[in-house]
C-alpha cells in the first residue's frame, strides 16, 4: 500500500467518524445511562455540557446549562430571528434541571409550599392521586423530566397566555416556523389526548433527545419503581410513562 493511498483510507475514516449522527451510547459519558436519564449527576461537571453564559445564547435568572451539541444549533437562532423580526426580543429563562432540582420543584407543590393556582395544593387536595395529577398538568416528577437530558430549554415566559399577542407571538410563530431547521421541536402541543398540559415556552434538540426518549423508555416502562424517592411517589410513579411519552409525534 503506498503512503498516499494510506493517507487516504485514514482521512477517510475520520470523516465518516465525524459525519455519524449521535447513538445513545455515546451520549452519556462518565454517568451510567441509568443516573444520567434521571438526572442524578451533576450537569456543571459533564464534559458534554456548557454554561450558555459562555455562549452568545441570551439567559435570564440563574446560570443555564445545555448540551453543547444542543447549544450550538440554538446559539443560531437568536441572530436569525432578529434579522427577520429586529424588534423580537428571545431568551432562556430555564434549562437543564437535574433530579433534585426537580424533587424540589415537585415536593415544594405537593406539600403545599409552592402555591398551585393560588391554593396550597396539601389543603386543598386531599385525595393523593387527585393531587399528583394536579402538579402534572405542568410538573414532571422527578426522573421523569425531559430537563434531566441537557436537550430542553424554556423560553421567555412560563404561560400560554404570554404567547397569544405582542413579542411572545411573534416569538412563538416564528418557532413554530423556523425551529426544526436548527433541530428543535415543541414536545407538549396543544391537542393531545394525554400528558402534560401545552407549553409553548418548552424546546427540545430532537436529534438527541430522541434517543434518549427511547432508552428512558427501554430502561422504565416496566420498572417504575426505579424511579421513587420522592414524596407522592406511591400516587404518581405508575404515571410516569403516560407522561413522558405523550408527546408531539414531531419529537418522537
Amino acid at each position: 500500500m503506498t503512503l498516499f493511498r494510506a493517507l487516504l483510507i485514514l482521512l477517510l475514516a475520520v470523516q465518516s467518524t465525524y459525519s455519524q449522527p449521535p447513538t445513545a451510547s455515546s451520549i452519556y459519558g462518565p454517568v451510567s445511562r441509568e443516573d444520567y436519564l434521571l438526572g442524578r449527576f451533576r450537569v456543571d461537571q459533564h464534559p458534554a455540557f456548557i454554561k450558555l453564559s459562555s455562549t452568545a445564547i441570551p439567559t435570564r435568572g440563574r446560570e443555564q446549562f445545555l448540551r453543547k451539541e444542543a447549544a450550538e444549533a440554538l446559539g443560531r437562532l437568536p441572530g436569525d430571528l432578529k434579522r427577520e423580526h429586529p424588534q423580537a426580543e428571545f431568551w432562556v429563562v430555564s434549562s437543564t434541571r437535574n433530579y433534585y432540582d426537580q424533587k424540589g420543584i415537585w415536593e415544594s407543590k405537593w406539600n403545599g409550599g409552592t402555591l398551585v393556582e393560588g391554593k396550597a395544593l396539601n389543603k386543598s387536595i386531599q385525595d393523593p392521586a387527585k393531587r399528583a395529577q394536579k402538579i402534572l398538568e405542568f410538573s414532571s416528577m422527578p426522573g421523569t423530566s425531559r430537563h434531566h437530558w441537557g436537550t430542553d430549554f424554556d423560553m421567555n415566559v412560563l404561560t400560554n397566555v404570554y404567547y397569544d399577542s405582542g413579542n411572545g407571538k411573534i416569538v412563538y410563530d416564528w418557532f413554530k416556523k423556523n425551529a426544526s431547521k436548527y433541530g428543535f421541536c415543541q414536545p407538549y402541543t396543544a391537542g393531545r389526548k394525554k400528558g402534560y398540559f401545552e407549553e409553548r415556552w418548552h424546546w427540545s434538540y430532537l436529534p438527541i433527545s430522541r434517543l434518549l426518549l427511547a432508552d428512558w423508555k427501554t430502561l422504565f416502562d416496566h420498572h417504575t419503581e426505579k424511579l421513587k424517592g420522592f414524596e407522592g411517589f406511591a400516587a404518581s410513579g405508575h404515571l410516569a410513562p403516560t407522561y413522558v411519552e405523550s408527546i408531539n409525534p414531531d419529537c418522537q
